[in-house]
């Protein structure tokens, strides 16, 4: 028996599990739509709804936990603190942070006289203003349709690209899979800011287009070979075809998804506070993105396959039924 034959019975049946894991997704997506519609929508950081930024620099090492701590007991609840590390600049700061505070502008001056009271209290003669600055809302308002455009054109190129290299279904296939994708990571996301102060920032939002690439990437990988093996299994139905091809690229499906896995848990844990939300839409993204390559992508790729395949047999049917004139 050759080493082919060995590897063709070891395959895994995926197809007899996209039903499964159609259901899932469905599932997944509706409860998260319910949670964002609960809430009143995604919950923005202060980079989209506007809000205070100030910069701070400390003489001593204060922990960020402290920080958070002093900011709190003064009413701060939902400052967003981070660690701001510049090594190409010596200063005499050990440590340096950047506090968003949310605030309309017109509240913008009080917002920041009681910060600097609560930094006072706490750090007085420990630290210096840096920088502050007002992010009105018409920014970010601008931001949100800039982030939505940059995610409509990647969506324009990947179909325009797919259907040229492959087929247009292909392409509808892939864009599907990455609004499941999106929705999913987004989702979850959303649903963990309910226990977190995990927000949407313009990082999420390079997380989510860089989520987009990798899922379009294995998406690829599956259909390539799908298309190598259609004329390579004359006689075979579509299904067997497609879960021949996804067990072939499983290994390489598996082991990117995991090295990259490693590569944004490092991230998550030695990371800090700046990269963490970044790190953990990755993370997601990439476990929803590998799933969907083998279970949404190539399922509609088939069904899209059988509705044409209906089509053409009811109207074979249809045509035998049309009587014959004879003249």
């Amino acid at each position: 028996m050759t080493e082919n034959n060995k590897k063709v019975k070891k395959q895994y049946d995926f197809v007899g599990l996209f039903k499964p894991a159609m259901i899932a997704s469905a599932l997944t997506i509706a409860v998260a739509l319910i949670v964002i519609f609960i809430q009143g929508g995604l919950n923005y950081n202060i980079e989209f709804n506007g809000g205070f930024q100030y910069q701070a620099g400390f003489i001593n090492d204060v922990a960020i936990s402290d920080l958070r701590g002093t900011l709190s007991d003064a009413g701060f609840k939902n400052a967003e603190i981070t660690s701001f590390d510049d090594n190409s600049v010596k200063t005499e700061f050990k440590k340096e942070y950047v506090i968003k505070l949310e605030t309309i502008q017109e509240n913008a001056k009080s917002i920041e006289e009681k910060l600097v009271a609560a930094l006072d209290t706490k750090y007085q003669g420990q630290y210096k203003e840096r920088s502050k600055s007002y992010i009105g809302p018409k920014i970010g308002d601008e931001l949100k349709g800039s982030a939505i455009k940059a995610f409509l054109i990647a969506l324009f190129f990947i179909l325009v690209y797919v259907s040229v290299k492959f087929r247009f279904k292909y392409a509808v296939a892939s864009i599907l899979a990455m609004i499941h994708d999106l929705a999913i990571t987004l989702g979850l996301y959303t649903i963990l800011g309910l226990f977190t102060d995990f927000e949407i920032s313009l990082s999420v939002v390079a997380s989510v287009l860089t989520v987009i690439g990798y899922s379009l990437n294995d998406t690829i990988v599956v259909f390539d070979r799908i298309r190598e093996n259609i004329p390579n299994h004359e006689g075979v139905g579509l299904k067997k075809i497609v879960n021949i091809s996804v067990n072939e690229t499983l290994s390489r499906t598996l082991l990117t998804g995991i090295t990259t896995i490693f590569v944004i848990i490092v991230l998550i844990v030695l990371g800090g506070e700046g990269v963490k939300d970044l790190a953990l839409v990755l993370l997601i993204g990439i476990l929803t993105g590998t799933y969907s390559s083998i279970f949404v992508a190539a399922p509609i790729v088939i069904w899209w396959e059988e509705w044409e395949e209906r089509k053409k047999a009811l109207k074979a049917e249809q045509e035998k039924e049309i009587p014959v004139q004879v003249n």
